[in-house]
């Protein structure tokens, strides 16, 4: 980019074994100013001609292209929209029974509703097959980052941390309790009796919004 930066072509080139590399042309972009400088010596009409004229001339001859394709391209396995549904709301209503809690369930349709509309199903999918196997065989596996922010990540059993706000539920009678007791994290709640049922309650929940996982278009 710069008239310094030629010395990146050295080292390259030296690390290669060339015992010339220090012998370099001047190699660096330069400006329209500069170059019309380089060819100064085709006098004013020609080096314009030069410079500028026949370069935009090749230039509008081109078709811009790009490598990349500008599309998401996962893999595609058949079905993985309505399984990833399935093990979702399996799952959920495993832990707060049927019908749902209205914030258990409204947070997996919101979630749901991105992840499969923007085309990330599949990869939900594919990293549930890889938990899955990985602690069938005794590997133990932490997922990383903002993953942790994803309930249906929590539901289909990618990651251990749900990202509701802090909670209890009860393992035998699927009661739950979402009341807010000043408690940054489930894991703080006193521990407490089911009053439907008495058993012991689970304390979950990290209170993680969706959006830091996806961004707030969820794309």
């Amino acid at each position: 980019m710069d008239p310094q930066d030629e010395v990146y072509r050295r080292i390259l080139e030296a690390g290669q074994g060339y015992t010339d590399a220090d012998n370099q042309a001047p190699l660096y972009l330069r400006t329209t100013e500069e170059m019309l400088e380089e060819f100064k010596y085709l006098g004013e009409e020609k080096e314009y001609e030069v410079v500028v004229t026949n370069t935009n001339k090749i230039s509008d001859m081109c078709n811009q292209i790009s490598p990349i394709s500008p599309e998401k391209c996962p893999p595609h396995i058949p079905g993985c929209e309505q399984t990833i549904k399935d093990i979702a709301y399996n799952k959920a209503h495993e832990l707060y029974g049927d019908p749902l809690p209205q914030i258990v369930q409204e947070r997996l349709d919101k979630e749901l509703d991105s992840i499969i509309k923007n085309g990330f199903s599949v990869m939900y999918i594919i990293a549930q097959k890889l938990v899955w196997k990985s602690n069938e065989d005794g590997y133990i596996v932490g997922s990383r980052g903002s993953v942790g922010s994803s309930f249906v990540a929590n539901m289909t059993g990618i990651t251990e941390v749900n990202s509701l706000p802090p909670h209890y539920r009860c393992p035998n009678c699927k009661y739950s309790d979402f009341t807010d007791y000043g408690y940054k994290n489930g894991f703080d709640l006193p521990d407490k009796e089911c009053p439907k049922c008495g058993h012991k309650l689970d304390k979950d929940g990290m209170d993680i919004p969706f959006e830091t996982f996806l961004g707030f278009n969820r794309r």
